[in-house]
């Protein structure tokens, strides 16, 4: 499982927020927008995963506004619809429909909505989770205007786009922080070095961590209690892309 869903009780962070759409090709797409109390913020575009624009990544949006930065989080599957249950089988056959080639273009129109929106300065980041990191790592290629790229355990070698990501190493432009754990069996530890290492040979500014003894979709612990498994190190992982943000945006 990925993050379909914010852990019972928790404490949403008070910022103000809208319900907004982006137009694409073929039609709009629905995008939560969390606002922070400065005015002409650095943006920040969160790219959800599988399960599609689930509460986490409004909680995620809103944690971002809360720490200074504009956050929009889109529904890149509307044309495909509502997932029928909230199980990975559901989602999984969801993103078969998906046209990834497409994705790509609606998350690079929404880097363009958000450069545009008054409440933004010139800079705007990313920030992806699980199919989410894939598709910031291929717009770190498409893109030379992309201020900081974060990946959560995206898939380097991932075969749903017309090239892989690691393929399109030597055209992306950095800063990118990329973020997994070392049980990550379905990312494979051997496709981030092997990134890792395509990176360094392009001489493309990145900063990988790998964590010790945490798996896929890690950073949600941080929203559990101190005593959850994967506590501290999702919490610092979260604290460390905050701190990459506030350096580069």
């Amino acid at each position: 499982m990925c993050h379909p869903e914010v852990p019972e009780g928790t404490t949403p962070p008070n910022v103000r927020t809208e319900e907004l759409a982006i137009s694409v090709d073929g039609g709009a797409m629905p995008t939560f927008v969390a606002f922070p109390e400065r005015a002409r913020a650095p943006a920040v575009l969160v790219i959800n995963d599988v399960f599609g624009r689930s509460p986490f990544y409004e909680h995620t949006s809103r944690r971002l506004a809360q720490a200074g930065f504009v956050a929009a989080t889109p529904e890149f599957f509307f044309r495909e619809g509502p997932l029928p249950e909230p199980t990975r089988d559901a989602a999984m056959a969801r993103a078969k429909r998906l046209d990834f080639s497409r994705l790509v273009d609606d998350m690079s129109a929404a880097i363009d909505w958000l450069r545009t929106r008054p409440e933004t300065n010139s800079a705007v980041g990313t920030i992806g989770f699980c199919m989410g990191g894939t598709i910031v790592l291929l717009l770190a290629a498409r893109r030379r205007d992309i201020a900081a790229s974060v990946c959560y355990y995206g898939f380097p070698a991932d075969m749903r786009t017309p090239a892989r990501p690691i393929d399109l190493a030597a055209k992306m432009k950095g800063p990118i922080l990329g973020l997994w754990g070392d049980q990550d069996s379905g990312v494979g530890m051997e496709n981030v070095k092997e990134l890792d290492a395509e990176l360094t040979a392009s001489g493309v500014e990145h900063e990988f961590h790998i964590y010790p003894g945490l798996g896929h979709g890690f950073l949600k612990a941080s929203l559990d209690d101190e005593g959850t498994p994967g506590y501290r190190q999702a919490c610092e992982s979260w604290t460390r892309t905050i701190a990459f943000y506030d350096a580069v945006l």
